[in-house]
């Protein structure tokens, strides 16, 4: 009997222990930055819900991609991914460029600040952040487009026109990369708002796509015979505008 019981006993300790062991692991796993991450931050007192998901790509590169809950966003460009133990650092493209500084804390929360360029996040100065992990990541990144043309690819200068006359000015940049995709972006200098991603690139012989996910906007467009304007309309939630870049 006293036999017995001792096997008892010795299983339930060993069953303890391997809880105890797959518990650490568990723990383990979840030390870095790594995860789906919601929080908020405040602005002119309001509070804005943020999501934060990052991971590592199949190179081990750190990827991220942003989200904002309330508005159904998620797939918000993040760029410069920087990662140093419990120390993470990007710049939020679509939230006026802000740059995240952020520290893993022992209580498993990111905490640190979100710092915005300009626009009227920038008034604010460092603004708190805290984001606490509540899964897995589910990194969204932009589809790559297929190579453009020679002629379209270069960079190209515009402005939209407000109901007031006002100029706005706008300048696309279009880069084939080895993979046979393009790098394609947007700047407003108006804003400082740099290297801001297009999605869905799309050209047709002379007819030219793309939409700016941010903005909920697309443009369509024709390149002319010479290759040096690209005329079309800037299309968004609120009606269209006439848009003519030209290459510089």
């Amino acid at each position: 009997m006293k036999l017995w019981v001792r096997h008892i006993v010795l299983i339930r300790s060993l069953r303890g222990a391997g809880v105890a062991v797959l518990f650490a692991s568990l723990v383990c796993a979840q030390a870095g930055p790594d995860g789906h991450w919601e929080g908020s931050f405040t602005v002119n007192n309001r509070e804005i819900g943020i999501s934060l998901d990052l991971a590592k790509n199949a190179k081990s590169e750190w990827i991220a991609s942003m989200g904002l809950p309330s508005q159904n966003m998620t797939g918000l460009v993040v760029m410069d991914v920087a990662v140093n133990g419990k120390s993470v650092k990007f710049v939020a493209v679509e939230l006026q460029m802000a740059t995240c500084d952020l520290t893993l804390g022992p209580d498993g929360r990111m905490k640190g600040t979100m710092s915005a360029p300009q626009g009227p996040m920038s008034t604010q100065g460092p603004m708190p952040v805290e984001l606490k992990r509540t899964g897995e990541a589910k990194v969204e990144l932009i589809p790559r487009s297929p190579a453009v043309s020679k002629e379209l690819e270069g960079d190209w200068e515009g402005s939209l026109q407000d109901p007031n006359g006002a100029l706005h000015p706008l300048v696309f940049h279009f880069k084939n990369q080895p993979d046979k995709t393009v790098a394609a972006t947007m700047d407003n200098p108006e804003r400082n708002f740099m290297a801001m991603p297009l999605n869905n690139v799309k050209q047709t012989g002379q007819k030219v796509e793309f939409g700016l996910k941010i903005a909920g906007a697309s443009f369509q467009g024709s390149l002319n015979k010479e290759g040096a304007e690209l005329a079309g309309e800037f299309i968004h939630d609120a009606g269209s505008m006439p848009l003519t870049l030209r290459k510089k």
